[in-house]
């Protein structure tokens, strides 16, 4: 086939492609790939500094003594059960039993307890009361909270020799 008896004639829209023309393509694409990602980033670094908790530093190097504390807890082998009761008459109020036992399943006495309800999702809602014992390793308090729903109960007990317990549960308050 000769190309000089065809009828084929290149559109004269465009002009020829150069390496210039691929150049500047490849410019152009690239120059808006960095300039989003630098705003991108920009946006990143000026809008969250980093921090979720406050004294993070602080709080990871303390927690070998936390796992620490937590062994010296589950050689303890102590275990507390956890109930809580909707009371009747004022909104949201709720009751808290905690009974505690040793390894043996024989009722710990004599405990300093304190609990805190709090809130996952909404700060500034948090509860706390310290418990008494009502009977031998039973102990219970009354709460006023703020809202029915998910809470989580916190329960610190301190023996009269010293030694700590702590434990956390999840509970859901309907109304």
């Amino acid at each position: 086939m000769n190309p000089d008896k065809s009828d084929y004639r290149p559109s004269s829209l465009f002009r020829p492609l150069t390496g210039w023309h691929v150049l500047a393509g490849f410019v152009f694409f690239f120059g808006i790939v960095f300039a989003v990602n630098g705003f991108m980033a920009w946006r990143a670094v000026t809008t969250f500094d980093g921090v979720e908790t406050a004294g993070a530093y602080q709080k990871g190097r303390a927690y070998n003594h936390l796992l620490d504390r937590m062994e010296a807890q589950r050689e303890l082998g102590w275990s507390a059960a956890m109930t809580t009761e909707s009371l009747p008459g004022a909104a949201h109020r709720t009751r808290l039993g905690v009974a505690f036992a040793d390894s043996e399943g024989r009722p710990l006495q004599d405990l300093d307890v304190e609990a805190v309800f709090w809130r996952p999702v909404a700060a500034g809602a948090d509860s706390e009361a310290k418990l008494q014992e009502t009977e031998p390793g039973q102990y219970e308090a009354t709460f006023d909270l703020a809202h029915p729903g998910n809470w989580i109960v916190r329960v610190a007990a301190i023996a009269p020799g010293g030694e700590t317990f702590v434990t956390e549960n999840r509970v859901v308050l309907r109304d």
